[in-house]
């Protein structure tokens, strides 16, 4: 026989858990002498750790009595149910994690991007994860073909914890940054260049595909954008400081013929 103390400290469980256990009548002691102390067999340390299992798996107290409290045919029935609930619970919470996980990565990226966060955005960020998967498959598949569709797909998405998101977010933040820039100007060719270098990477050196996405994320005027960070302003700055590089490649390469 152990004495509450020594459960306790057995099993790791406060003597105050132990106690509210048996007021509830989850867990009786074996034993309550005349002075009150509370006893307990191996019997109720099987039953102890039998609790400490299903809590583990988010069973509640009172799903744990009523379980270990009924007969062996009623409570198998009663472990499926409670089971299929416990599962669909866990489905419904890794479903929840995974969208807060994104919404969090959305929006450290996009800071990266602004250098600030304003309640729009995390409004505008929540509308996007919400936005039906089958709407964005349609626009896809209206504009691309299969092989163009693959590649789209696996772009830098700043809902993910791919490193090419935080590459381009702060890539865009430079642009931003420097728009007051003539596109001639040092600061602007270079970025041109890591503009151009990252795009024809991740669109695998496929060129017109990556202008027919360039034209197809650009918003119409007066509305809204399309692509986060990817606004008229910025876009037509991209424009001219990649044309001009291009430009002086094309003449570089002129000179040295």
């Amino acid at each position: 026989m152990y004495s509450i103390g020594q459960l306790s400290k057995n099993t790791n469980i406060s003597v105050s858990t132990l106690r509210y256990y048996d007021e509830i009548g989850l867990l009786k002691p074996a034993k309550v002498a005349h002075s009150g102390y509370r006893y307990y067999s191996n019997e109720e340390i099987e039953i102890l750790q039998h609790i400490a299992a299903l809590k583990e798996l988010g069973f509640t107290l009172a799903a744990i009595k009523e379980m270990l409290s009924t007969e062996k045919d009623s409570k198998e029935q009663r472990w499926r149910n409670f089971l299929e609930v416990e599962l669909a619970a866990v489905i419904q919470e890794r479903k929840r994690l995974d969208e807060m996980e994104k919404l969090l990565l959305t929006t450290r990226n996009a800071f990266e991007m602004k250098g600030e966060i304003d309640s729009e955005d995390i409004f505008l960020f929540i509308k996007a994860l919400k936005f039906p998967p089958e709407a964005k498959e349609t626009f896809l598949t209206q504009n691309f073909t299969e092989r163009e569709i693959n590649i789209i797909k696996n772009l830098p998405d700043l809902s993910s914890d791919d490193p090419r998101s935080m590459e381009w977010a702060k890539l865009i933040r430079k642009v931003k940054e420097h728009m007051h820039e003539p596109p001639s100007s040092i600061v602007s060719q270079k970025l041109a260049k890591q503009i151009i270098e990252a795009t024809m990477e991740w669109f695998q050196q496929d060129e017109q595909l990556l202008d027919k996405y360039w034209s197809l994320i650009r918003p119409e005027e007066g509305m809204e954008t399309k692509v986060y960070g990817m606004d008229n302003e910025a876009m037509d700055h991209i424009d001219r400081i990649v044309d001009c590089y291009l430009q002086n490649v094309q003449e570089g390469d002129g000179n040295g013929s």
